[in-house]
């Protein structure tokens, strides 16, 4: 049985897969406290890093988890989405959680899971992984937890765990039905998880950073700010990695290389180095060395990925117009050549700004192909392809993305590139099936 299997015959004791929207107020942490209350208190066991913002929360995780992982510490880690695999999302030291174990840890929630119900206040899905993940990481006894938050942040079942170190990557527009409709208050809902003596890490700027600064004057919280305590240099970005030169306090790095590629990847690093310097006044023991091996082994699907050559095809889950734009960026730093790339595009369809986004691809090629992926299970809920070609009418449409993928190659050529984008559950299905085939 698929981990994803398992998590689904847990649904039938949950609310409708995604609450978020059938009601705009369903972010509420008294479930998932009052569920870890009756799983005896699990997030009391576990210190480590909570990740907030509206981008690059999945690479610093994966950035700041590789770095004390280098430095011998066990590590749990807890992202949002998943690509293939539901058990991706709960890893300690990079390794998914077996599938037993969701079972297990699963079956006891059960009756917890029931009683709260019964009450009529059922804890959503996320609630239940996010608990699912916290009672695995305290029976494992892992050394320290680094996990993302799901969606805003004052409001995230995350929140409820408690960790004391806070990571704030920045603020753009996304999920506005529920944040607002503003920086002001999406930044307001980002900054709600910072809670008295936390230690913050934030590249945020502008209004965002004042409301930030507020809430962490209000609560007597400790800052590095990315943009003026700590200085990074972006020195080269090509197919091989990001090259930066990075500094806090004397201690420097030159052209250090990141694995990970693109210049929004130098911001998200030096997140995960604040957060560094942080940890290491709690006693955590980090050397350089850690840091210069995390940085060139960092791994994280999906961001910018190389995926095939001959022609080039990247992997790129960027869903929103902040990460399109710096898809945009990133495939203008590595210098790939906008006349024979070609886009494939789609785009879930609770999505705003998709003519913005569409636009902004289509200022670097202007060969975009929509394929119809809603015949795919899992992606039913995605914009049929012919909603985008409205929105965008020189695209062209196949009927598969297999056929996308296909059409996309031959129009390329072997000298080309391919670029896969606007949504990682669709990357998601282009790893789960491997080299996908072409169709009509």
């Amino acid at each position: 049985m698929r981990a994803k299997e398992i998590f689904n015959q847990y649904q039938r004791y949950l609310k409708p897969y995604d609450p978020r929207f059938v009601s705009k107020d369903f972010l509420q942490l008294h479930r998932i406290k009052l569920l870890l209350k009756k799983m005896g208190g699990p997030e009391k066991k576990l210190i480590g890093v909570q990740v907030a913002g509206t981008k690059g929360k999945g690479s610093t995780v994966a950035f700041l988890e590789r770095i004390l992982r280098e430095a011998g510490y066990t590590t749990g880690s807890f992202y949002s989405p998943y690509l293939v695999s539901p058990s991706e999302r709960i890893m300690i030291n990079g390794r998914p959680i077996p599938m037993q174990r969701i079972k297990k840890i699963g079956d006891q929630m059960v009756p917890f899971l029931k009683e709260i119900g019964e009450k009529g206040d059922q804890v959503t899905f996320f609630e239940f992984t996010t608990a699912l993940a916290v009672q695995y990481f305290a029976e494992e006894k892992v050394e320290i937890v680094v996990m993302e938050v799901g969606m805003g942040g004052r409001l995230d079942a995350t929140t409820a765990v408690g960790l004391k170190n806070k990571i704030i990557t920045n603020i753009s527009y996304d999920h506005t039905n529920s944040l607002g409709n503003t920086i002001t208050k999406i930044a307001g809902e980002k900054a709600g998880i910072i809670q008295a003596n936390d230690e913050i890490v934030t590249a945020t700027r502008g209004n965002a950073l004042k409301v930030i600064k507020d809430r962490m004057k209000a609560k007597k919280a400790s800052l590095i700010n990315i943009n003026q305590d700590l200085k990074y240099l972006i020195n080269k970005v090509d197919l091989t990695g990001t090259h930066i030169d990075i500094s806090y306090r004397g201690e420097s790095y030159k052209n250090l290389r990141l694995s990970l590629i693109g210049k929004h990847q130098a911001e998200n690093f030096a997140c995960a180095f604040g957060a560094v310097q942080q940890l290491r006044k709690q006693g955590f023991i980090i050397k350089p060395k850690d840091i210069i091996k995390a940085a060139g082994r960092t791994e994280h699907e999906a961001r910018f990925q190389v995926w095939q050559r001959n022609p080039l095809i990247i992997l790129d889950g960027a869903h929103n117009l902040f990460s399109i734009r710096a898809l945009v960026k990133a495939l203008r730093d590595v210098k790939i050549k906008s006349s024979n790339t070609v886009f494939v595009v789609s785009i879930k369809n609770t999505k705003k700004q998709v003519p913005e986004m569409l636009r902004t691809l289509s200022s670097f090629s202007k060969k975009i192909i929509f394929p119809d992926v809603t015949k795919i299970d899992d992606l039913k809920d995605f914009y049929h392809a012919t909603k985008l070609k409205k929105y965008y009418p020189e695209g062209l449409i196949t009927n598969s993305l297999p056929a996308g993928i296909a059409k996309a190659k031959k129009i390329a050529g072997k000298n080309g590139t391919v670029v896969i984008t606007g949504s990682l559950y669709t990357i998601g299905e282009i790893l789960k099936n491997g080299k996908l085939k072409g169709g009509r």
